[in-house]
Order: structure tokens, then C-alpha cells, then sequence
């Protein structure tokens, strides 16, 4: 037989699902509460992505980078302390003397080979150094690259005390590929001029700041 119900009397409703302590009564049946916690607890933070370097760190970057190449790569600066035999005259012995040796105001150092190209400039270049001497400017006279007696029978052509680097060794120290090389410095040896151009004594004196 079927359940009898009274008239006018509602049925009771169905019991409802007790959900687990410390869970959402909210969930649908059936829904693990544990998934919702451990959701609730994860926060996804949202971090902003660098761009990249600044455009002034870059641009200091380069700088420093150009300043370090400059540095390394740029001539020597100062005369170097070297001694070499120095040709006084035909009869007198071999001396000794250095590029550096200079006390007037400027100095100018000529450094010339021995091949017949480099020779065709010395007679204006003694006359420019008795010019300048007159400014106190001294000049220094080297003939560099041959065997000192070859260096020597060029050195006859100054008529006057030149010095004798018969290995080459100021041209390399100062980074010097091809002769004649002119270098005005002051008495300290710091390098104020260099080029291979040959120089009036106007060039000279302005150069050497006189």
C-alpha cells in the first residue's frame, strides 16, 4: 500500500547535506570543499616585465667603452728616456745624448732615416732649428733606422751634433711607422705636437705655445 497523506498537511521537506567544518555551505553536492580552500589561498602576483636599460645607462656604456679604446690605442705621450750615441763631427769620438735632452721653452725633436727621401728636407731643417734657437726653442736632430755607420754619414750632412738610433728604438717607442716624423714637446717630454708633415717655425712656435 502507498503512504496515506493528510490533507492540508504539507510533507516534510528532505534533509539537507551537512557540509564539513570550516567549508562553504554554498557548494553545489558533490563539490570538494579542500579545492576551494586551497584556491582561496593562492594569490597569482602580477609582476611588471623590465623594458630593458635605461637609454642613459646604455649611452655611458658606449662612452666608456669609446674613452677605454681611445686610451689604449692613442700614440705615446711623452718622449721616452732613451740614450743614444750622439755624431759630434767627423773627428770627434761618439758621444752620448737623449731625445729628451732640451731646456728652453719648446723643444722640437726630427727624426729622420737614411734612405735619399728623407734626406732632401735637412738643409731647411737646420736652417729652421738656428731660427728657432733665436725663440728658445732647441731642437733635437736623431737619424734612426740603419747601421750607425750608415746613420753616421747621414748625420755628416747636419753639421752639427745629431743623435744615432741605429734599432729603430725611439720610433718604436713612440709608435713612429714612417720617417721623417716631427714631435714638439715641452721640457718634461710631454708630446704637445706629432705628424709627419714637415713644419715652418711658425707652425713651430704655435705649437709650442710661444
Amino acid at each position: 500500500m502507498g503512504s496515506v497523506s493528510t490533507p492540508g498537511v504539507p510533507k516534510p521537506a528532505p534533509p539537507m547535506e551537512t557540509p564539513p567544518e570550516g567549508g562553504d555551505s554554498s557548494l553545489p553536492p558533490g563539490e570538494p570543499a579542500a579545492a576551494t580552500q586551497v584556491t582561496a589561498r593562492i594569490r597569482i602576483s602580477q609582476k611588471k616585465i623590465p623594458l630593458g636599460p635605461k637609454v642613459s645607462t646604455i649611452a655611458a656604456v658606449i662612452a666608456a667603452a669609446a674613452y677605454t679604446i681611445w686610451f689604449v690605442t692613442r700614440p705615446p705621450q711623452h718622449v721616452p728616456v732613451l740614450m743614444f750615441p750622439k755624431y759630434v763631427s767627423f773627428e770627434a769620438n761618439l758621444e752620448q745624448g737623449s731625445p729628451r735632452d732640451c731646456a728652453g721653452k719648446g723643444c722640437l725633436l726630427v727624426i729622420i732615416g737614411t734612405d735619399p727621401r728623407t734626406q732632401v728636407g735637412i738643409p731647411a731643417a737646420v736652417e729652421m732649428a738656428d731660427e728657432l734657437a733665436g725663440r728658445d726653442v732647441e731642437t733635437t736632430f736623431v737619424v734612426s733606422g740603419d747601421a750607425v755607420k750608415e746613420c753616421a754619414r747621414v748625420a755628416r750632412l747636419f753639421k752639427r751634433p745629431v743623435l744615432l738610433d741605429a734599432e729603430g728604438e725611439l720610433t718604436k717607442a713612440l709608435d713612429i711607422r714612417r720617417l721623417p716624423f716631427w714631435i714638439i714637446h715641452d721640457s718634461s717630454g710631454k708630446v704637445l705636437y706629432r705628424g709627419e708633415e714637415s713644419m715652418t717655425a711658425s707652425q713651430v712656435l704655435r705649437e709650442a705655445g710661444l
